[in-house]
């Protein structure tokens, strides 16, 4: 194996794709065998004395080919879904994959797998001893040590790739419906990691083919006979009816109300078939005695095919595994987004009808590709250089990340901190200040009265404030919060996006089901918001109450004041000692002063207008100071919790965002 490309095989029931891709960069191109359009059928002839063949040749070969040469042929079908069952089964499907390889030499078609990364898809319900024959059978046909992708993380990177619909709309919710000629597969995914899946390893186009095998049979007596006789049994029920099963689809998708008839072979034609004949023979659906031999033969053991005579709902079937389905793995329908078609069997009209009716969604949010059988191929060839090119984006964003956080992060929490302090402290001013304490001043001025009620009438309306202080700081740290979270993720998202990622709401909180909003400023931090309240209720209630004590010394008074009301009450104090000293002395003088009711001129010439402004600036200033000292360990932790953050959402996005 080298590095050099990528072989890409979405092995099917009926047709089997292959795409190529280089290792270093997303271009995947199907690879087209000679028919005109990606894809071969998964069908081998075996010639006597020849080598065998595969696809379209194989198929027109044993077609065009005389009874007397078929005696010498052996043609092989729809053998994937039974190689751990079958022994020949699994040889048919060995000789297969060998046999393209050397059938496109020939052509000249470069297909070189021993030298190439192989991917090949499984259906995800695929159980471990699917998946380990299937490695062991591409190792033993040439292809080396193969890797193994579930087929709807195919379908959906195919989508993707084209712009079908966008990453965010993925990481949502997307469910894929591969409904195949072997199997039924459900997945619903969020990203490629997150799969839940469910499926049916019977329900398959195949049944379908059997239908339409009876239907011939019914309509054309003794031709049963014709072909055993001419040995076409397992031709005609295998090839020609699934062309007939093909047709008839189609021409349903394109206008229900048609009846069409289709020719198979020399055995006879399908006539006028029409949907609601179809439908009446998908409700009450028995296997044919041919199809019922071959699931013996390949040692299938199946109670619902084999095991009853009861007729079986085929459609029905399907809407129960999708139902239930999602039931079992608790899928809300209100979490899908988006639903892919994969597989030729989802172009059945009831496939759709069923969805849309389950799931309760519109008919808008149901997509099939323009190409739908190159999808899982298209979409497995690109995984890998998908995601070594992630991993180099993701390794350049870790790298980067120190400096992101030092040169964007720091920067924004301050501005936002410091925005917050601002915020806070006008709001304190306006509202206990201005609203408060200013008219308990101005009374005091008209008034008069002793300072100690003075005091006493200040502090009662900053104890009061308390609850209203709480809503303020409780309010702002909201705001605080919610500006904080929408700026980071603003920030974070065009980070990322810089690096070629493509990321929406869905994606920016898909890291590890990490919210913004909820974690950076959330539960996880230490109540540093009551911690501000805290501070901010001291200083308030501290500046109120602490006016200030009287020292008194030998050559004369020194008055110690703290905070904007005590710069007030120094004032108001020093002129009431004053007056008291001319006529009480100047120790008596202190000790009355506090409790004097000072008459209204005397306060009037100590509490002017300018001393209450100056008050105002300095209570602010020392709010704000203190708010600051606060936020600084606010700072510190809203760093590091946004780059802790920031780390796992690196982690946690997803390849699909790169697409």
């Amino acid at each position: 194996m080298s590095d050099s490309s990528i072989l890409a095989i979405d092995f099917g029931t009926t047709n089997s794709y292959f795409c190529k891709c280089p290792a270093d960069q997303i271009s995947p191109v199907g690879v087209d065998f000679g028919s005109g359009r990606d894809g071969i059928p998964t069908a081998i002839l075996y010639r006597q004395n020849k080598k065998p063949l595969v696809g379209n040749p194989a198929l027109h070969e044993y077609g065009e080919s005389s009874n007397e040469e078929r005696k010498d042929y052996r043609l092989c079908t729809q053998f994937k879904p039974d190689i751990t069952t079958s022994e020949d089964a699994a040889k048919n499907a060995e000789d297969f994959l060998r046999t393209v390889v050397e059938q496109s030499q020939r052509q000249h078609i470069v297909l070189e797998p021993a030298r190439s990364e192989v991917i090949i898809g499984v259906p995800s319900e695929a159980e471990k001893s699917f998946r380990a024959k299937l490695t062991e059978i591409a190792e033993a046909a040439g292809y080396g040590r193969v890797k193994l992708l579930d087929e709807p993380k195919g379908a959906l990177l195919s989508h993707l790739w084209h712009k079908d619909f966008s990453p965010d709309e993925a990481l949502r919710g997307v469910l894929i419906v591969d409904f195949g000629g072997g199997t039924c597969d459900f997945a619903f995914l969020r990203s490629l990691e997150e799969c839940l899946s469910w499926g049916d390893m019977e329900l398959g186009g195949r049944l379908f083919d059997d239908l339409f095998f009876q239907w011939l049979l019914e309509q054309n007596a003794g031709a049963m006979k014709k072909i055993e006789k001419a040995g076409d049994t397992y031709y005609v029920h295998s090839y020609l009816c699934r062309e007939v099963k093909e047709f008839f689809s189609l021409t349903m998708v394109r206008d229900r109300s048609e009846s069409v008839n289709k020719s198979v072979g020399q055995y006879g034609s399908v006539r006028d078939m029409s949907w609601t004949t179809f439908i009446q023979k998908a409700r009450a659906y028995n296997p044919s005695r041919v199809f019922a031999g071959y699931l013996q033969g390949v040692g299938l053991e199946s109670d619902r095919l084999l095991g009853k005579n009861d007729p079986i709902d085929l459609i029905e079937w399907f809407r129960t595994s999708l139902t239930q389905g999602l039931a079992d793995k608790n899928i809300d329908t209100g979490d899908i987004s988006r639903v892919i078609l994969a597989g030729g069997s989802s172009q059945w009209p009831f496939v759709s009808d069923v969805i849309s009716e389950s799931l309760g969604l519109d008919a808008s949010k149901l997509m099939r590709s323009d190409r739908p059988y190159a999808v899982i191929s298209e979409g497995l060839a690109i995984f890998s250089p998908l995601q070594k090119k992630f991993e180099k984006t993701r390794s350049r964003l870790r790298t980067e990340l120190p400096e992101f956080c030092r040169a964007k992060v720091r920067s924004l929490v301050h501005r936002t901190t410091d925005a917050y302090v601002v915020d806070v402290a006008t709001d304190i001013i306006l509202e206990l200040f201005d609203k408060r304490i200013r008219p308990v001043l101005l009374e005091y001025k008209t008034t008069g009265g002793s300072l100690a009620e003075l005091k006493k009438s200040v502090s009662s309306k900053a104890k009061s404030f308390e609850p209203e202080l709480k809503k303020i700081v409780e309010s702002r740290m909201e705001t605080l919060s919610m500006g904080l979270s929408e700026q980071v993720r603003d920030v974070l998202t065009r980070w990322i996006e810089s690096h070629g990622l493509s990321i929406g709401d869905a994606q920016i909180n898909q890291g590890r089901r990490i919210s913004i909003g909820g974690d950076a400023i959330g539960s996880e931090l230490p109540d540093l918001y009551g911690g501000i309240m805290d501070a901010v209720g001291w200083f308030v209630v501290g500046t109120a109450t602490s006016i200030g004590a009287i020292l008194c010394g030998g050559a004369g008074t020194a008055i110690l004041i703290s905070g904007p009301i005590g710069l007030i009450g120094g004032a108001v104090l020093a002129l009431v000692i004053a007056y008291l000293t001319v006529r009480q002395g100047k120790e008596k003088a202190a000790k009355l002063a506090e409790n004097w009711d000072a008459p209204a001129w005397v306060i009037k010439r100590a509490l002017t207008n300018s001393k209450i402004h100056k008050a105002r600036q300095v209570f602010r200033s020392q709010l704000e100071e203190r708010l600051r000292q606060e936020t600084l360990i606010l700072q510190d932790e809203f760093e590091a919790r946004i780059r802790k953050i920031t780390e796992l959402q690196i982690e946690g996005l997803s390849e699909i965002t790169q697409l």
